[in-house]
């Protein structure tokens, strides 16, 4: 008697994902059907199903898809990823502190900002060339300041 296996749709409804989550999985190699029906409709045995719920759950902690490949492809050369994993973690939640003070700082400056505005209370109306006077009294330091932390590095 065959192991039992689940269609995509079963797979997706068990693991709390969408079919075209797991189609796009498999285009990236992270997971893949473990059989076909004559039909050729994917199948997926429990070994598929554990793997979409470690996705789920390497995601739910922050990891990319990228990553999350890398960790697959250590474990399938022998090789166990925890020590990358820990490592990695340590890295997120550095990089996760300083978005939480860059954020922090931005909503402080917008608190500020928007009390200035309000007590300012300019007319409604603009004029030929404006958009919106609160924005533009922010001054081009600001601006530096907010954009830098941000910017993707090339």
């Amino acid at each position: 008697m065959g192991e039992r296996t689940l269609s995509i749709r079963q797979l997706a409804q068990e693991a709390g994902v969408s079919s075209k989550t797991l189609r796009y999985w498999e285009s990236l190699g992270l997971i893949s059907p473990d059989g076909r029906t004559h039909t050729n409709y994917r199948r997926y045995t429990v070994t598929t199903q554990e793997r979409v719920l470690f996705i789920r759950k390497a995601q739910s902690l922050g990891f990319n898809l990228a990553e999350i490949r890398q960790i697959f492809d250590l474990a399938r050369f022998q090789k166990a990823p925890c020590d990358a994993v820990i490592r990695w973690a340590g890295e997120k939640a550095q990089l996760l502190g300083a978005q939480i003070r860059m954020l922090q700082d931005l909503k402080g400056r917008l608190e500020r900002y928007r009390q200035q505005w309000a007590a300012e209370k300019k007319a409604s109306y603009l004029g030929p060339n404006e958009v919106c006077w609160c924005i533009s009294s922010v001054p081009i330091q600001d601006l530096q300041a907010t954009l830098s932390p941000f910017r993707k590095r090339r």
